[in-house]
């Protein structure tokens, strides 16, 4: 009976949270910008335009044109390599080619990447032909199209990904592409929809993961009530997360996934609401909220295809995940699985932070720049733990550094862990090069180390052991046995090199600290779009003069 009753204690709470979240559907205000709000959005819209997030007319142009020559690319690829397999002609197989990301959010900037998506047809499959095999000389494959086209100036597979993609440097942009091949189709429509949940059956794990990158965005956009002002106040955010060093979803950080999703469920929140007031409401909102109750956009709902749906009330691993903010397509997934008690730490100071400084910027003390005040990470802690990451060729280095980036988090894990809680890592996304190395060839990492908080306020702070040393080793056996998921050969060759060194502040190379926490001065500032950057400043001024109008009468 004890046993039942401690379980009903346990659930309960959260079953309600989940409920009252999931019925949050209305409002928390519907009331509209006042003189002031518009004079402070159009202060952030013009500070935007120094902060350099905007892109050329004529970039965005040359990214259309280059998203252009990828798709054609691909149609002559797809179309040459069924003719091999024996598809005739007059079934037209042909493949989509769809974006996500930044750039679908509308919210990129410039030499930002760009994240698409191929929809193939079934006769061409994603290891044996859009990857391709080194044992046939990758003949036949995409991958191979794609190194041996004249614009390309990089390409790198990543097959054994938990999204395989492609990575190419195409005309000087950055450019990712998932593939996921269509079982039903020979000739995939041009109108398919990838919202509708029938797409999803009879795909693997990582053609579902590939599918929900589009799904995700096109859902977000749909169920944002003011487009405009969400784009505004999320390219303020993306400027505020890279500066404060609080973007990089692999590190346990926010990705462009998890941001989105925050301003979007503020924009749900006070729809009518100017972007500086969104801005304003997002560090309220979050500064306040306790990451054990989901943030979800719209309930969640099992459709029934039998994928795995996010729900901490069945999955009893997802009960103790520490953020959870949960994706609104199907399969709902927490996008913030991968936060751990150190970043989450990291977070929480800078949502203070973050409501401290809008605070001051709204009552005139303060501008718009000194929210997202660059972060003095190399001033910020006593220890320093280094990581360098070395390969003896550049191809080998650019697969090795991006396997061992991702696997970063697990050492920030490892110190909570050997330190039985007194110490938290705070990892910095930068990575760093040492000028007397070869910079095609190594990078560094650092992570700042820190006492733990305590686990409640008044409580006392953890106590344990600082012997790091476990938690170093277990990182460096973890790295060096990497496998390809595909077919569990062992990836890592000799050569490819991890190094973890602790060091004091002092100690700290001046290469590494070098401009640390320091902004660049306006004069230095040029905007992509001087036309435009013109004329957001005019509107400020404009806004300026009605708030002050607004305030004298």
């Amino acid at each position: 009976r004890r046993s039942t009753t401690r379980r009903g204690r346990r659930r309960t709470p959260r079953v309600d949270q989940v409920t009252a979240m999931a019925a949050l559907d209305k409002p928390l205000s519907e009331a509209g910008p006042t003189p002031m709000d518009l004079k402070l959005s159009a202060d952030l819209e013009a500070r935007l335009h120094l902060e350099n997030v905007f892109e050329a007319p004529e970039e965005c142009t040359r990214r259309e044109e280059v998203l252009g020559e990828i798709n054609e690319a691909l149609q002559q690829w797809c179309k040459a390599r069924s003719a091999s397999k024996g598809i005739e002609e007059d079934l037209d197989p042909r493949c989509n080619l769809y974006t996500f990301g930044s750039y679908r959010l509308g919210v990129h900037g410039p030499a930002a990447d760009i994240d698409t998506l191929c929809i193939g047809p079934r006769h061409l499959t994603r290891a044996e032909d859009f990857f391709g095999s080194e044992w046939t000389g990758y003949e036949g494959s995409f991958y191979l199209e794609m190194k041996n086209h004249p614009g390309t100036d990089q390409v790198v597979a990543v097959p054994d990904a938990v999204v395989p993609e492609l990575k190419l440097v195409f005309r000087g942009f950055e450019i990712d592409i998932a593939y996921v091949c269509m079982g039903s189709y020979v000739s995939v429509p041009e109108d398919l929809d990838v919202c509708q949940t029938s797409i999803l059956q009879n795909l693997d794990d990582a053609s579902v993961k590939s599918l929900n990158g589009c799904r995700v965005a096109d859902q977000l956009l749909r169920l944002v009530p003011n487009h405009d002002a969400f784009r505004i106040a999320l390219r303020a955010l993306r400027v505020w997360a890279k500066e404060r060093g609080v973007y990089s979803n692999v590190l346990g950080y926010f990705g462009g996934v998890n941001l989105a999703l925050l301003v979007a469920r503020v924009c749900q929140l006070y729809p009518n609401a100017a972007p500086s007031m969104l801005v304003y409401s997002f560090f309220q909102l979050w500064d306040a909220w306790q990451w054990s109750t989901p943030v979800m956009l719209a309930p969640i709902v099992d459709e029934g295809h039998g994928l795995r749906v996010w729900d901490e009330r069945v999955n009893k691993a997802e009960r103790f995940q520490l953020m959870k903010i949960i994706t609104p397509a199907y399969p709902a997934q927490n996008s913030t699985f991968n936060v751990t008690r150190s970043t989450l730490h990291v977070l929480k100071n800078e949502f203070r932070r973050g409501r401290e400084a809008c605070g001051q910027i709204l009552m005139s003390k303060k501008r718009w720049e000194s929210l997202w005040e660059p972060l003095p990470f190399f001033t910020m802690h006593k220890h320093y733990l280094q990581v360098t990451i070395a390969a003896v060729s550049e191809d080998d280095f650019k697969k090795w550094e991006g396997w061992v980036h991702s696997r970063l988090r697990t050492l920030v894990q490892g110190v909570e862990t050997c330190s039985g809680g007194a110490l938290v890592a705070h990892p910095y996304p930068e990575k760093k090069k040492d000028p007397s190395r070869d910079a095609a060839m190594h990078c560094v990492y650092y992570l700042g180390l820190g006492p733990a908080p305590p686990p409640e306020p008044g409580a006392p702070a953890p106590r344990g052991t600082l012997n790091l040393n476990p938690a170093v080793e277990q990182f460096q056996m973890l790295v060096t046995n990497w496998v390809n998921r595909s077919d569990g050969t062992l990836v890592w060759q000799p050569g490819m090199e991890v190094h973890v060194k602790h060091m004091k502040r002092k100690d700290v190379p001046a290469w590494a600290s070098a401009g640390d926490g320091r902004a660049t001065p306006d004069a230095e500032r040029t905007a992509a779009d001087p036309a435009a950057a013109a004329a957001a400043k005019s509107r400020a001024e404009a806004a300026a003069a009605a708030a002050a109008s607004a305030i004298g009468t």
